[in-house]
Order: structure tokens, then C-alpha cells, then sequence
């Protein structure tokens, strides 16, 4: 330990890594005991300092695999849902629940889906509306459980939506045209966005500073600039210049009362930005990258020094390194080895005696080692139209040996010129390691990854300075109620309202509310006493969309009549203001695919006569004979009975939405001579012919003899119409038939899907979860519409889930379709132990 002049002590540690105490040496141990009584302090002495990664505040990441990036109006968005812990990137064995919607040019959402995830994974779909206006466009992907935390850390990604020419070109008037220009010339017109971001925190009055920069213009993107530096009474500083994405460096020693100001010139216009103002007390933190460690360089300008304060070292998992500093000195150098770190950013916090965050700096550690890769060969590298392409998957060895991969992996195959150069784009390795890992949009983050540039670390650091400044991140704590997260992780569709009076709806009420539901699988039935407020909740429904919910609300001292009941619809997280980040040279591919003549006439001509198909028909009249209810309940009588008459029918079509428990107590007063009491059923004025059956009648559901709790579990809203039959009408049925007769008939699929929409009393359509399409693959020797719809997609191929055997090897096999053209094929994915994978390859078809 060597004491300099300038009383800075080196503080050298060597580990406090959580995750490797098993790995300590006795040497290092003796090593830290000796360095304790002098430099600092660490392990359980210092536990009272952590910082929020260390906290009980479990967080989630989600990713989405999209087919492509850009987009015509009319076609299919297509994606794969990974959710996965923010530390550990596993995922959860439990049910989980993702929400994905769309967020227009104008903020609002369009449409959103909810998705089922088993196992960490699910998929789906979006239909996107061929009268789409174009423009960028936004996907977020969220859990309930993130909405307690900062919106920023959803996941998004903007997509580029080009509107189809068959309908703009009757659409656009020189008006739009106009506008769009006027729009274009205010967007030049504003003033581009230059802030500055002093490394740890603050700009200290009389040290040196180290400040990063970041300037973008008023489209979201960043721009090149030169500027200076000068002090209030006009003197010139230091100059300034972006070297990468905006983004540069610039030292400055300011002095205390002076105020600074940063010009620049930009499109031939003069603009001025004020630097922040220094402060006379505060800490100057300083990082610099070495071969194997990372030096942290701390001054200052407090008389009291730096006793008593730590400095935090923490990846995703937790706290790596923790120090304290025990003698009064106003420099410290602190040397944080790199073998405490992982690849990804690390984030080094300097806490002062009172737990207080003081000064923070990211970085990013990247150890050299090669992921695990995924090769993708095709065949052939040159396929013909109205074939089939098959691909060769395969993990390499050092995946083989790192992990069981199992199934989750998507592939997409998409047009190249309907694809993002893959330095411009984020894959799952870039969103997981990075774009998650800091606020805000990173402008091409494949360029970090995957670019050759020798540069490319070294702004990567600067990426760190700017985009990863915070102040801090102890502070992003989340959102609770008392001790609870406002926001609770669901397993399932949540379901929430209130109970109100029934002749005073704005009045809540108190009783036990009784929900019965049905998916395609199973009848479920809950029940939950509601709150003082009427609030009721329940959480971890398993339903599909577009179910139907059936509300019961039981009070011993009053009718189910008194009671009403209101449903809360679930709806997407707000939307805060979102950048747009989108110029017509960011889709130059895929704007000069769409403006070649030949391409863009087939193109259109293909989805036109899609469109006309659909929608544009002469007008006819159509004459046909009504079908009669009756004629209708003859049909199915025919169809599934052996009885010809009957005594008494009753048509449900008009009380099915009633919010009765079941159809039996719908049939209560309707029914000379049924009595329904109890959960008892009688048919008066026919005799028991058996007395073991005692006075229960026969039930039929849809002519099949079934007992009265088949019949009991049929959901009012699904019921057509019921049979009795009485006497001698039910002797038919012999013996079986001596109590009478219940023929219980429901609505076919049909019949369901036209009543989907028609709600009354307390039975409501809820939106459950999405149930996703299948990736449409045509039988090209068919010239129908599926054709043009399959031509009119860049689209080739969409793969949500691709299984390797357990030689870490498939093959996927897919249509060429009719087009030539040059693919691109992406296949990304994760490891059973959370390593993210992704590859590319291309082939041609001619």
C-alpha cells in the first residue's frame, strides 16, 4: 500500500462477489484481513449499504421476436413472446401473462393482445387494417407485475407501416400533400435536442471534468455536430465534435459563479444550450478501462473527506463489489478486477455515510468469449418459385456443451429489402444485455455487437456515459400500496367490478358474487365476497377470447334481483409521449422494393384483386324463404331425438342472457306442473314407474341421456331451447321416461359466434386470451384468394416455436412461394440457462 503526497489512497480489492465467495483463496483472505485495518472495510460490516438490484424488487424482461421491420398496411405482424427474470434471464415454469399492443404515430393504441406464456414463451398475431395510414409505429410488451416500475423498461420496438397505393392514390389530395410539407418544415424548423451528462452525476466547480454529450434532432435521430465551449463573459473554453451517433467527449475545469454555454451550428442556424451548473461541493468520479480491471478514480471538494463512504459494484444478480472507505481522504483510486464481472453493464455507486447515492457510472464489460452460435444452412443457395426451401439448424459444440437448448427458438424468413441491416436492429442478445438494461431508444444496437469497427468498444463506453446516466437508480424504486406492489403478477385473466343496487346502479353494494365460466376445455365456478365498496376481484382465470362471464350476486336476506353488477375492462398500461424515430433513408430498401414498377405493380394488382374480392360487389338483391324458430327447432329435434311431440317447449332466446345460476332454475314458473326447488326437479301429473329413480325425470342434452349435473353445468347462454315431456309423450323412452322428460338443446358454433355480441342483464363478453393463427402456407396450385394474399406478403416464412433433437440439430421446411427474390433468414432463441442466441443467414429464389 503505497501513501502519495496528494493523500490518495489506492484501494485494491480483490473480491466481495456474492456469487464467488466459495472461490476465495485463503491468500485473498489473508490478503483482505490484513487490508481491512487500513483501507477499507467490506462483507457483513458494510450490509447496510445496497442498492436497488440487491433489493427484494424482483423484475421481469420481455422480448419479442417480430417476423420483420417494416411493413405494408393490410399484412400480418407476426411474433414470438420470450419472458424471462431480469437478472438471471431464465424463465418462470409458472403460467404467466404478457400484454403486446400496437401505439400509432398519435400515441394511441390500436389494438392489443393478451398472451397465454407457459414455460417463458407464447406467440401471436396482428391483423393490421389495409386502410392503415403509414407512418412508425410502435410494439410494447408488458407484464401486469411491470407496471410498478418505469414504463421505459417495457419492451419496444418501432416498426416502420408503408399504406397501400391502390388506396392512397384516391385518398391524397394536394391538401395532405401541403400539410406533409408544412409538417416537414416545422420538423427542420425546431431546435435539436443537446443535453450533457457530467460522468458520475455532477459538474464540481474548480476540478477537471469529464462530460459526455448526446444531440438529436427533432425526428428522434441523432446528428453530427461541431460546437464550443464559452464562460459568461464570451471566452472560449474548449471546442466539441460528435464522434459516434451523436454522441462525444469533452473535459472542462469550471469555476465557481461563472456560467457556460455551448454553441453550435446546425443547417446554417446558430443555437446556444446552457451547460449545468457547477456545484462547490460534490464528488468528481472518474472511470477508466484497463487490461484487467476497471480503475475508479474519486475526488472531493468536501472538507469532510470521504470517510465512511462505500462504493457499490452490482451486474443484473446482484452486488459483486462492495468497499468502504475508513480514513479521512478527499482521493481514492479504487481497482474493481474484471473477474467479478460478467459480460453485460455493470454499475458502480458511490454511497456516502448516510446510504445516500452520490455519484454513479455504467459500463459495459464484454469478456471476449464467443456465445454459443446457431448455424443455419440452407440446401441450397438457390431455390426455385413454387418449391420448397429446407434449412439445416444446428448449435455448435460449444452450445452443445453449455446448455440443453430445448424449444424455444422462432425463425422468420422475410423478404431482405422488408429487413433492417442487422447492426441497426436489436435481437434478444442486444435487448437483453443492453437496450434493457439503460433507458431510452439505443440507436442501432447491433452496431455494439456485431459491428468490426475497432472503435466499436470504445463507444460503446460513450453509449455507457450518455444513454446510461442516471441519476440514480437507487432512486427508480417501485410503485406500492402500503406494503403490496400496486400492480400484482397474474397467472391468468383477472377479472374485476363492482356490486351495485340494482334501481340505484350508481350506489355500490355488499354481497357474495358467484362467477361461472366456460373455455374450451372445462366449467369453471368461483365465488368472492365483495368489499365494503362493492369491489370484487377475481385473479388466475384460465379463458379464452371472447368469452362470455356470468355473474350471480347471492345476499340470504334479499333476491338476486336487488343486485346489479359493473365489469371493469381491461385496458393496455397508459402511453406516455413516444419518439417517432423513423426517415424515409431508414426504409430505403424497402421504399425502392415498393417503387419498382414491376415489384409494386404486381404487388398492388395481387392485394387489389384480394380487396375487390372482399369488398367491392355489385349490387344485388337476394331473395330467399325466412327458416321459422320453429322449422329450426324441428331440424334439430329430428337430428338428435326419437320423439315426435312434445308437451311443453321453451324457447331461450330471450332469457338466456338473464343472470340465472343454471337452466334448471330458468325453467322455474315456466313450465306447467316442473317444479325446481331445492336442486330438486319434478315433473307433476306423470307417476313413478320406477322406484329407484324416485321422481327424477330423464335429462337429454342434445338427445344423449346425461344425469342432472351434465345438465346443470350447460351455461345459460349456450342453451337453444328445452323440450318437456310429460305422460304419454314420454313413454317413448320406456321406463327411463316414467318421471318425465328434459331435453336440454344448445346453440351449435354457428349460432354461438352470431350471439357473441348480444349481452344482457349479468353475462358479459370478456376478452381472454388471444388465440393465435397459424402462419398461413398456401397450396400454390390454387389461383383462389389465399394466393394473393400470400403474394402480397414479404412475409415467406413464420415459425414461432423450432425444436431441436438431442443432437442440437433440426431442419425446417417451408413454400418458396411465387416471388423471386433474395431472404433472409433469422432464427433467434434462449438457452435452459439463459443465453441468448441469434443468427442470420440468406438465400435466394428465382
Amino acid at each position: 500500500m503505497i501513501f502519495c503526497k496528494e493523500k490518495i489512497v489506492d484501494l485494491i480489492v480483490q473480491s466481495n462477489l456474492i456469487l464467488s465467495l466459495l472461490k476465495i483463496s485463503s491468500l485473498v483472505l489473508f490478503l483482505w484481513i490484513v487490508f481491512t485495518n487500513f483501507t477499507y472495510s467490506q462483507g457483513q460490516e458494510t450490509s447496510k449499504y445496497s442498492i436497488a438490484n440487491d433489493s427484494i424488487n424482483y423484475r421481469e424482461k420481455v422480448f419479442l421476436h417480430l417476423d420483420k421491420s417494416y411493413y405494408n398496411a393490410g399484412e400480418d405482424i407476426w411474433f414470438k413472446v420470450y419472458l424471462l427474470n431480469a437478472a438471471s434471464h431464465l424463465w418462470d415454469a409458472i403460467r404467466n401473462v404478457v400484454y403486446v399492443d400496437i401505439v400509432g404515430p398519435d400515441n394511441k393504441i390500436i389494438d392489443f393482445k393478451i398472451i397465454r406464456i407457459v414455460d417463458g414463451i407464447g406467440n401471436g398475431d396482428f391483423a393490421l387494417p389495409s386502410d392503415l395510414n403509414g407512418g412508425g409505429y410502435t410494439l410494447r410488451a408488458y407484464t401486469n407485475y411491470m407496471r410498478n416500475f418505469d414504463e421505459a423498461y417495457f419492451f419496444r420496438q418501432q416498426i416502420y407501416i408503408s399504406p397501400l397505393n391502390f388506396i392512397t392514390k384516391s385518398t391524397t389530395t394536394a391538401l395532405d400533400r401541403n400539410d406533409q410539407v408544412e409538417s416537414e418544415v416545422l420538423l427542420e424548423g425546431q431546435m435539436p435536442d443537446l443535453q450533457f451528462f457530467p460522468e458520475g452525476g455532477h459538474l464540481v466547480n474548480d476540478y477537471f471534468n469529464r462530460v459526455g454529450f448526446k444531440i438529436i434532432g427533432a425526428d428522434g435521430r441523432s446528428i453530427d455536430i461541431e460546437g464550443v465551449i464559452l464562460d459568461d463573459t464570451g471566452v472560449q473554453i474548449t471546442e466539441f465534435t460528435s464522434a459516434h451517433l451523436g454522441m462525444g467527449l469533452f473535459d472542462i475545469k469550471p469555476v465557481a459563479g461563472r456560467k457556460y454555454t455551448a454553441n453550435i451550428l446546425y443547417n446554417n442556424k446558430k443555437y446556444s444550450y446552457d451547460l449545468p451548473q457547477g456545484v462547490n461541493d460534490g464528488i468528481v468520479m472518474r472511470v477508466q478501462e484497463l487490461r484487467d480491471y476497471y480503475q475508479i478514480n474519486i475526488q472531493t471538494a468536501s472538507v469532510k473527506g470521504l470517510n465512511g463512504y462505500v462504493l457499490l459494484g452490482s451486474q443484473r444478480t446482484g452486488t459483486i463489489y462492495n468497499a468502504e472507505i475508513n480514513q479521512d481522504k478527499s482521493v481514492a483510486v479504487f481497482k474493481v478486477d474484471k473477474k467479478l464481472l460478467v459480460t453485460g453493464i455493470a454499475q458502480f455507486t458511490l454511497v456516502d455515510e448516510k446510504s445516500k447515492a452520490i455519484s454513479e457510472r455504467l459500463v459495459f464489460y464484454d469478456d471476449g468469449s464467443s456465445p454459443p452460435q446457431i448455424k443455419i444452412i440452407p440446401t441450397s443457395q438457390t431455390s426455385t418459385k413454387n418449391s420448397t426451401v429446407e434449412l439445416s439448424v444446428e448449435l455448435d459444440s460449444q452450445g452443445k456443451e453449455i446448455s440443453n437448448f430445448g424449444s424455444n427458438m422462432s425463425i422468420s424468413v422475410t423478404d431482405l429489402a422488408a429487413s433492417s441491416p442487422r447492426e441497426h436492429q436489436s435481437d434478444i442478445r442486444t435487448y437483453l444485455l443492453l437496450n434493457s438494461e439503460v433507458k431510452g431508444k439505443i440507436e442501432n444496437p447491433g452496431y455494439y455487437f456485431y459491428s468490426e469497427d475497432p472503435k466499436r468498444r470504445q463507444f460503446l463506453d460513450l453509449l455507457m456515459m450518455t444513454q446510461g446516466w442516471r441519476q440514480f437508480i437507487v432512486n427508480d424504486m417501485p410503485r406500492t400500496q402500503g406494503d403490496s406492489f400496486e400492480f400484482v403478477k397474474e397467472m391468468g385473466i383477472s377479472v374485476e367490478g363492482e356490486v351495485r343496487k340494482f334501481h340505484n346502479p350508481d350506489k355500490p353494494d355488499v354481497a357474495t358474487v358467484k362467477l361461472t365460466f366456460q373455455d374450451s376445455n372445462l366449467m369453471g365456478r368461483l365465488s368472492v365476497k365483495s368489499d365494503e365498496d362493492g369491489r370484487f376481484k377475481f385473479l388466475g382465470i384460465d379463458i379464452t377470447e371472447d368469452n362470455k362471464l356470468a355473474f350471480e350476486m347471492v345476499d340470504y336476506e334479499r333476491p338476486m334481483k336487488e343486485f346489479a353488477v359493473h365489469l371493469d375492462s381491461i385496458r393496455p398500461a397508459p402511453v406516455s409521449s413516444l419518439k417517432r424515430e423513423f426517415r424515409l433513408m431508414d426504409a430505403t430498401g424497402f421504399e425502392q422494393y415498393l417503387e419498382n414498377p414491376h415489384a409494386r405493380k404486381g404487388f398492388d394488382t395481387n392485394f387489389e384483386n384480394e380487396m375487390m374480392k372482399l369488398i367491392q360487389l355489385d349490387e344485388v338483391l337476394i331473395l330467399t324463404e325466412g327458416r321459422s324458430k320453429k322449422k329450426e327447432m324441428d331440424t334439430k329435434r329430428s337430428t338428435n331425438s326419437i320423439y315426435s311431440s312434445v308437451s311443453n317447449t321453451v324457447d331461450f332466446s330471450e332469457i338466456r342472457n338473464q343472470p340465472y345460476p343454471n337452466i334448471l332454475a330458468a325453467l322455474r314458473a315456466r313450465v306447467p306442473g316442473v317444479d325446481v326447488y331445492g336442486g330438486f326437479v319434478t315433473i307433476r301429473g306423470v307417476n313413478s314407474m320406477n322406484s329407484e329413480r324416485g321422481t327424477t325425470p330423464l335429462f337429454l342434452l342434445n338427445g344423449v341421456p346425461v344425469n342432472q349435473e351434465a345438465i346443470e353445468n350447460v351455461p345459460v347462454w349456450e342453451v337453444d331451447f328445452i323440450d318437456v315431456l310429460k305422460g304419454t309423450r314420454a313413454s317413448i323412452f320406456g321406463s327411463e321416461g316414467g318421471n318425465g322428460v328434459i331435453a336440454v338443446y344448445t346453440l351449435t358454433g354457428k349460432e354461438l359466434k352470431d350471439q357473441k355480441n348480444r349481452v344482457v342483464g349479468n353475462v358479459f363478453n370478456y376478452q381472454g386470451f388471444y388465440q393465435p393463427r397459424k402462419f398461413y402456407e398456401p397450396v400454390y396450385k390454387n389461383d383462389g384468394l389465399g394466393v394473393n394474399r400470400k403474394k402480397f406478403s414479404t412475409t415467406l416464412h413464420w415459425e414461432p416455436t423450432v425444436k431441436m433433437d438431442t443432437s442440437g440439430k433440426t431442419k425446417v421446411i417451408f413454400p418458396t412461394g411465387t416471388k423471386s427474390s433474395v431472404y433472409k433468414v433469422v432464427i433467434q432463441g434462449i438457452t435452459n440457462d439463459g443465453l441468448p442466441l441469434a443468427s442470420e443467414a440468406v438465400f435466394e429464389v428465382d
